[in-house]
């Protein structure tokens, strides 16, 4: 492994941030994600440091990264080779794409791993674990948008629908629309970046697919058929499961969270969130043999779900799964995030929960940096 190689002693961990991140970084602006992980580094003793794709040197197998020095009370910079382990922490742009493609074989041909992967894209990932039959059950039918008329069809069949950005994250390219009497139609989105709810009305067909091809502005989507979630005082409740990979290699749920969107918001993703327990016996009380049950019938379908990803993707460190409970008790898939910002979890659960999944992340790095080692077979990919 790289480590190996008198340059470092322990096994090095890099973690790849936006170039706006990196830019933050220089300045003395440091994302509180990336200051949890490096405190709990202090409890596993990783070489850790971030960058961004534009510091990656393929020809000198090196990268300028940043790493905190607890000496001198700073974030310094300095050369880097290449990891034992990659964790990926930012979205790849295509100008990017080839560079990042090079490093990771160069890391798993020096006996390296990734321990996650890029950023899913919605479709591809739907094409690919529909193909699982223990997992077709909790999908809601999903098309690609080629033509207007595949809206249309999908309106006339279902009523409502999502309309989802191929590649979004944290609510951002959600678009909800429901078809009403006399030709008129019901269409609500979040901005994420306003934290705006917009929730019209419009008249006909075509002044509906004049605002939907300008809200996704070229980019490829989806339509999904939307599923009738419980909800509690005109708020939708979906759930946030955080699943990882502990020190041990073993995947655990560190957390569940309820989520409770604002009024008529068609996602959930920006507003309250409570633990698992919390809300199903404080808020909305279920009896303890239903819970118990509910609590049952959610893990086999997270772990189903976890599994079928990582049979086509590879082994990941985390996933954050969405999913929802429709109004007749059935579970439904609504995305899988292989980058989880953690947020629901932190409001749910709270600092010492969010602390520990950060230990995981370190702890099956060294997981995996140990068991590489100890099988040092070369792999391309």
């Amino acid at each position: 492994m790289h480590s190996k190689k008198g340059i470092l002693s322990q096994p090095v961990m890099a973690v790849m941030v936006s170039r706006q991140t990196i830019s933050n970084l220089e300045k003395g602006i440091v994302h509180p994600r990336i200051k949890l992980l490096v405190e709990a580094n202090q409890k596993v003793g990783l070489t850790l440091y971030h960058f961004s794709m534009d510091q990656v040197h393929l020809r000198e197998r090196c990268i300028m990264g940043y790493y905190w020095s607890a000496r001198d009370n700073a974030w310094l910079r300095r050369k880097f080779p290449f990891p034992d382990i990659l964790y990926l922490r930012g979205g790849i742009t295509k100008a990017y794409t080839p560079v990042f493609k090079e490093l990771l074989k160069d890391i798993y041909f020096n006996n390296g791993r990734a321990i996650n992967y890029p950023r899913f894209n919605k479709w591809h990932l739907y094409q690919t674990i529909a193909q699982y039959e223990a997992i077709r059950p909790y999908l809601p039918v999903t098309i690609t948008v080629n033509e207007p008329d595949d809206i249309r069809r999908m309106l006339q069949k279902f009523g409502k629908i999502y309309l989802k950005s191929h590649n979004g994250r944290k609510g951002e390219g959600v678009f909800k629309v429901e078809t009403l009497p006399r030709g008129a139609y019901r269409y609500s989105f979040f901005d994420h970046y306003s934290s705006r709810l917009t929730y019209q009305y419009v008249s006909g067909f075509p002044a509906l697919l004049r605002v939907i091809y300008q809200f996704f502005s070229g980019r490829r989507f989806l339509a999904q058929q939307a599923i009738e979630l419980i909800s509690f005082h005109d708020r939708l409740i979906d759930m946030r499961a955080e699943m990882q990979r502990n020190g041990s290699g073993n995947l655990e749920i560190v957390g569940i969270s309820v989520r409770l969107g604002q009024p008529h918001s068609p996602i959930a993703t920006h507003g309250d969130a409570y633990s698992f327990d919390h809300f199903f016996t404080q808020i909305l009380p279920y009896p303890r043999d239903r819970l118990e049950m509910l609590r049952s019938a959610i893990e086999k379908f997270l772990f189903t779900v976890y599994h079928c990803i990582e049979a086509h993707y590879g082994e990941y460190v985390e996933i954050g799964i969405d999913f929802g409970l429709d109004i007749n008790g059935r579970l439904w898939l609504i995305e899988p995030n292989s980058q989880s910002t953690r947020i629901s979890l932190e409001k749910a659960y709270g600092d010492e929960v969010v602390a520990r999944a950060n230990l995981n992340i370190l702890k099956y790095a060294r997981h995996v940096a140990a068991r590489a080692a100890a099988a040092p077979v070369r792999v391309s990919v």
